[in-house]
């Protein structure tokens, strides 16, 4: 082997260490920290779906869950997760993520909770690309108008699932008509789907 042959190999036999001890840190880092990162996911999504379907069960939440195929007005990848709640397990209720609206400026993500009888028990917005001010105050951080569907169900006329100002049961989001016919536009379909498909959703 030539002189420079040597040389060459010599010197970057520190650069390659380095390298390998760079490597098993971050394998090592990864081990000690993947599973703080999945419990902590855990917890912020249990932290929402405790939000809207705030009930009494006894069963591991989290991990009661499927993943079912629905209609793309539900959701446009026909695909959503629905968290179970029991008690003796008996089914209580469901929390369905994500359901998609269509918002002024796109799409908007909200999470739904509905008791097995079919109660509106609570709705989350988790993404949406709303104008601020306007069509992001159906946000729960900007505005309490999320609250007021709180305890509705199909018991309201379709008819009545509309804007005052449509002649409906509900209060418009000041300069987001749009937003506010779209989000309780998905919220009644939504329901309509799991009055028709229940056990579905409890399989």
């Amino acid at each position: 082997m030539s002189f420079i042959n040597k040389q060459t190999l010599m010197s970057a036999i520190p650069l390659t260490i380095t390298s390998l001890v760079c490597l098993l840190l971050i394998v090592v880092m990864h081990i000690l920290t993947k599973d703080k990162i999945s419990i902590n996911k855990e917890r912020a999504a249990l932290a929402v779906i405790n939000e809207v379907i705030p009930v009494e069960y006894d069963n591991d939440l989290f991990h009661d869950k499927i993943t079912i195929n629905v209609p793309v007005y539900i959701n446009n990848t026909n695909r959503i997760t629905v968290y179970r709640a029991r008690v003796n397990n008996q089914p209580v209720a469901i929390s369905l993520m994500p359901i998609n609206s269509k918002g002024y400026n796109g799409n908007i993500s909200l999470v739904i909770g509905i008791s097995y009888e079919g109660n509106l028990l609570g709705i989350r917005i988790i993404n949406h690309n709303e104008t601020a001010g306007f069509g992001d105050q159906a946000h729960q951080d900007n505005s309490d108008w999320l609250l007021g569907f709180k305890g509705y169900s199909l018991a309201t006329a379709e008819k009545k699932w509309a804007i005052k100002k449509d002649e409906g049961e509900f209060d418009q989001l000041s300069g987001a008509t749009i937003t506010s016919r779209s989000i309780i536009n998905i919220i009644y379909k939504t329901l309509e789907y799991y009055s028709e498909n229940r056990e579905k959703f409890y399989k």
